[in-house]
């Protein structure tokens, strides 16, 4: 099953023209149908623009958004933790060599 390019911009968010100039720059392939109108692959056109995610898609993506944040936000509390430890240690063996 082939999109027509007016299918295609729909399912890239893009406009027909810009579409039109990827093709004949040879960024997406796409042929002519025996009626002179372009067809796309699906697979082509979205090996290079990514399809338009849908309203569920979003909150999905909002979650995994979260969940990155939360994860780095744990990392970046640990290596705190850690730069304090050693400079705790390096304080110490300051005070040591001073000593």
């Amino acid at each position: 099953m082939s999109y027509s390019l007016a299918a295609t911009a729909t399912a890239a968010g893009m406009n027909k023209t810009t579409l039109l100039r990827a093709i004949k720059r040879g960024k997406i392939f796409g042929s002519k149908d025996a009626h002179g109108n372009w067809q796309l692959d699906p697979a082509e056109l979205h090996r290079v623009y990514p399809p338009i995610a849908g309203p569920s898609a979003s909150i999905g993506v909002a979650q995994r958004d979260a969940a990155f944040e939360a994860v780095a936000a744990a990392e970046l509390q640990f290596r705190v933790a850690l730069a304090e430890q050693r400079l705790s240690d390096l304080k110490a063996d300051l005070e040591d060599m001073r000593g």
